[in-house]
C-alpha cells in the first residue's frame, strides 16, 4: 500500500468518514500525538484533544476528494500548534510523579485497594482480586489485615484515569 492509497479517518463530533490518503492520516496522528504529549498532564486533556479532532473535521468535506497530506498539513497549520495551558516551570524540568500507592472508589469493590494496586503495577484488577483473595485464605487472614490497613492508609484517587493523569503529571516545584 503505498502512501496515496485512499484510507478512512473517522474524527470526534463527526458521524461521517472522510476519505484521506495515508500522508494526511500520519500527518493528523503525528498532530494529536504530539498535542496529547503537549497536554500531559493537564485535567482536561482529553476534551482540548477532542476538539481538536472536531475542529479538524470542520474543516473536511466527506463526500469530496480524498484529503492529500498538503491539505492536512495547511488545515493543522491553520488550527495551530498546542501549547499546554499551564507551562511546566524550567526548574521543575518536568519529571513526572510517577507510580504511586492509592486506592481507586470507582470501580472498587472493597474500598478499592485491589484497583489501586492493579493500576499500580499495571496489572488485570480480576488478577489482583484473585491473588489477594488466595493469599488471604492461604495466610488464615493475615493479609486480611494488611488490606484492612490499607484500606484506612491509602489516599483515594476517584478513577483509574485520575490515577494515570496524576501519575503522568509534573511534580510540584
Amino acid at each position: 500500500m503505498t502512501m496515496d492509497e485512499p484510507t478512512a479517518i473517522r474524527l470526534t463530533g463527526h458521524a461521517a468518514a472522510y476519505p484521506a490518503t495515508r500522508e494526511a492520516y500520519a500527518a493528523l496522528r503525528g498532530y494529536l500525538d504530539d498535542a496529547r504529549r503537549a497536554l500531559r498532564g493537564d485535567p482536561d486533556a482529553d476534551e482540548i484533544v477532542r476538539d481538536l479532532e472536531a475542529a479538524v473535521g470542520d474543516r473536511l468535506d466527506p463526500d469530496g476528494d480524498p484529503v492529500t497530506g498538503a491539505r492536512m498539513t495547511a488545515i493543522l497549520a491553520e488550527i495551530g500548534p498546542v501549547r499546554p495551558a499551564h507551562p511546566v516551570p524550567a526548574e521543575v524540568g518536568g519529571a513526572v510523579r510517577g507510580r504511586f500507592w492509592c486506592r481507586i472508589s470507582e470501580g472498587g469493590w472493597f474500598g478499592g485497594v485491589c484497583l489501586g494496586l492493579a493500576a499500580y503495577g499495571g496489572f488485570h484488577v480480576d488478577w489482583v482480586r484473585t491473588v489477594v483473595l488466595l493469599l488471604t485464605l492461604v495466610t488464615g487472614g493475615l493479609l486480611a489485615v494488611a488490606y484492612l490497613v490499607g484500606l484506612f492508609v491509602l489516599p483515594v484517587v476517584p478513577t483509574v484515569a485520575d490515577y494515570e493523569r496524576r501519575r503522568d503529571a509534573p511534580r510540584p516545584g
